[in-house]
């Protein structure tokens, strides 16, 4: 049968495959949709963990990987086929797809296929959506693009990542107006270098979402762009628009538009027009102006007519907020966005995400918050990092006060220099999910008032000035709590030894915090973590068998290096997702663990200044890209061996130093063909 030999070339760890079983109704299968009345198999569906998710740098370990088998053609009806966000790396998309007559739906994105889209992909004539996005370098190699116009029934194009070769950005456009029904176009990051000023018999009259996002296209305003009436979505952020025009008048033309992305452009000198012109735009919802070089906002706005929009981000300028009231009094906003507005750039940075250490040793201008803010009823999340704020905390009462204090769900405060106590009015946002408060200069105690908060989710206090106690008194109904950070401040972690914790969390972040002298005894609760970090936390014990099982499965951070824990390691570990291990400058005693890593995202293993002894132990890698391990400074002895040698794929650094070894140097240079840096002092 067709799935059974489908399923005989695939690698399946998650085992999404098993119902797949010989003698049942294929019908019930995971991810076949077939006919009701005919029993036709119409639909494959076996789209793996979303890419977008926070947790993707791990869950690429459930995808299915191996190879597609042209068995699939035995599905004569098939008309729907998403085998998206798995892991097929190295491999070419197959080009026996284009035999399947009926296909309306494919989708191939994010699976890691690489080279040519096959030419015969134009004998898809009944394809409405076609999703090749973001995989591993998957490119086109016709310059007249025939393959696209042939796509008659197209409707909905997502190549983002894709490499358009040729020079041949203008013929794109020109195939792409031959397909009647197209609505949408998402070409984000291929390398496109122009588009057509020009376009003859203009045939984009359903087209609604565009996005020419991360490329270098370089023009003026193209005629054609402005007689898009039913354009709701546009993306033409981080380009190189050098001559994108003072008047911004083509953009009141765009009567329909919703999103409106432009971050990345230098919008400097014509800034206070280009929002008088979208004032004009009567269903606006999202604006996102990042990184713009914008210096001005108008002071006002008469009609204010931003009544639709609920998505506002101006971060990344150097924009002034003083005076500004009208920005305060859109109602109907949910999220404001006014991050790292340092207003000290006098000129265009052509690449903004580049630190230009000049303007870094300049005092920024200290920011006003209107108090108006509060008046904000619908505002859910509110970013104010980076601002040089340069108040007490609670001196921000009248901000946050009013409807605000109700509304709000996500309040980022890090790295706005701000001091002082942390206040009551913080504790009283209700609804509050996410808290980052991190990277100022608070001081004092940490209430026991987070209690209050019953909705949080994220509490970030890292890297203030905060003392005193954290005790189980803090944390009584935080139920829904997923991250916790209070790392790098003179915190005590006191709990019992048999408190039983109210949560589950995924990140716990407590360095430079005091919570030994014994290891704490509530994390054997927390079998969901994928970050720990007890760092110079004091703790003098020995680790606890348990502790190695809980972590091996979901960790992907592990530090708990500058303590002083004793005793020895389990012979054998096995970490399935693990890419940072530390457990360096501690007391372990006894032989090094083998090792056997399973992430290609590996990136270090630290186990220096320890009293490992004997031999050096295996450590087996899935890496790809550069790993370092650092074993130096032990009591390890014999010579460095052979295993060092088969680490051929990956730049690796390798510190050994300051132990017993003896080094076979001739041998060890001749069999490494990576770039393998070695050191040996004694």
């Amino acid at each position: 049968m067709a799935l059974l030999d489908f399923k005989k070339h695939i690698q399946d760890p998650d085992n999404k495959l098993s119902s797949w079983v010989m003698g049942q109704d294929c019908c019930s299968w995971e991810g076949v949709h077939c006919d009701n009345l005919t029993g036709n198999i119409l639909a494959l569906e076996l789209r793996g963990p979303d890419p977008m998710s926070c947790k993707s740098y791990y869950l690429h370990y459930l995808q299915l990987r191996g190879e597609i088998s042209p068995s699939l053609l035995q599905l004569q009806h098939l008309n729907h086929l998403d085998l998206s966000a798995n892991f097929f790396h190295g491999e070419h998309i197959p080009s026996f797809i284009s035999h399947f007559k009926e296909l309306k739906y494919l989708n191939l994105s994010y699976s890691g296929f690489h080279g040519l889209i096959p030419a015969n992909f134009g004998n898809l004539s009944s394809l409405h959506t076609l999703d090749l996005s973001y995989n591993d370098g998957v490119y086109v190699d016709d310059p007249a693009h025939n393959w696209l116009s042939h796509l008659s029934s197209l409707q909905h194009l997502v190549v983002s990542g894709v490499t358009f070769r040729s020079n041949s950005s203008s013929s794109l456009f020109l195939a792409l107006n031959k397909l009647p029904s197209i609505k949408e176009m998402r070409l984000s990051g291929c390398r496109l270098g122009s588009i057509p000023l020009f376009i003859p018999h203009l045939n984009f009259s359903s087209l609604s979402i565009l996005d020419l996002s991360y490329n270098s296209i370089n023009f003026s305003v193209p005629s054609f762009l402005v007689n898009l009436k039913s354009l709701q979505y546009l993306d033409i952020s981080y380009n190189y628009f050098i001559n994108i025009g003072h008047d911004y008048e083509w953009l009141s033309n765009l009567t329909s538009l919703q999103h409106l992305d432009m971050s990345g452009v230098n919008l400097s000198s014509m800034s206070i027009s280009l929002f008088l012109t979208l004032n004009k735009l009567p269903f606006i919802n999202e604006l996102h102006l990042s990184e713009c070089v914008i210096e001005k906002l108008p002071l006002s706005i008469p009609h204010l007519n931003f009544s639709s929009l609920s998505v506002l981000d101006l971060s990344d300028n150097h924009i002034n907020f003083s005076g500004i009231s009208w920005l305060f009094n859109i109602k109907s906003l949910q999220s404001l966005d006014l991050r790292d507005n340092l207003f000290y750039h006098p000129t265009f940075n052509p690449f903004p995400r580049v630190i230009n250490e000049f303007f870094m040793t300049l005092p920024p201008n200290e920011i006003s918050m209107p108090e108006s803010i509060g008046s904000l009823c619908s505002l859910q999340t509110l970013n104010l990092s980076e601002l040089n704020i340069n108040k007490r905390l609670v001196e921000l009462v009248g901000v946050f006060s009013g409807c605000l204090k109700n509304s709000l769900t996500q309040l980022r405060l890090s790295s706005a220099n701000l001091k002082g106590d942390i206040p009551n009015w913080i504790w009283e946002m209700k609804n509050l999910k996410f808290l980052d408060l991190s990277y100022n200069s608070l001081s004092g105690s940490v209430p026991s008032s987070p209690a209050k908060l019953s909705q949080l989710e994220y509490i970030n206090l890292a890297y203030n000035q905060l003392s005193g106690t954290i005790s189980e008194e803090h944390f009584t109904p935080l139920e829904k709590l997923e991250t916790l950070d209070i790392s790098h401040n003179s915190l005590v972690f006191n709990v019992s030894s048999n408190w039983v914790p109210p949560f589950l969390l995924n990140k716990l972040r407590i360095s430079s915090c005091s919570v030994g002298p014994e290891f704490p005894t509530w994390l054997q609760t927390q079998h969901k973590l994928n970050a720990l970090d007890l760092s110079q936390n004091g703790i003098s014990s020995t680790v606890p068998d348990w502790f190695w099982n809980l972590t091996t499965h979901n960790l992907i951070y592990l530090d708990l290096s500058n303590n002083q824990i004793r005793g020895m390691i389990p012979e054998f570990l096995t970490f399935i997702h693990i890419e940072h291990f530390d457990l360096s400058s501690n007391l372990f005693s006894g032989p090094l663990p083998d090792l056997h890593m399973h992430s290609p995202t590996l990136s270090g293993i630290y186990l220096s200044n320890n009293s490992f002894s004997g031999p050096i132990s295996r450590i087996i890698v899935n890496n790809h890209f550069y790993l370092e391990i650092s074993i130096s400074m032990n009591k390890l002895n014999g010579s460095v061996p052979d295993w060092l040698c088969q680490i051929k794929k990956i730049r690796t650094s390798i510190d050994f130093s300051k132990n017993h070894l003896s080094v076979n140097w001739s041998h060890l240079i001749s069999c490494t063909t990576t770039s393998l840096e070695a050191y040996q002092t004694g």
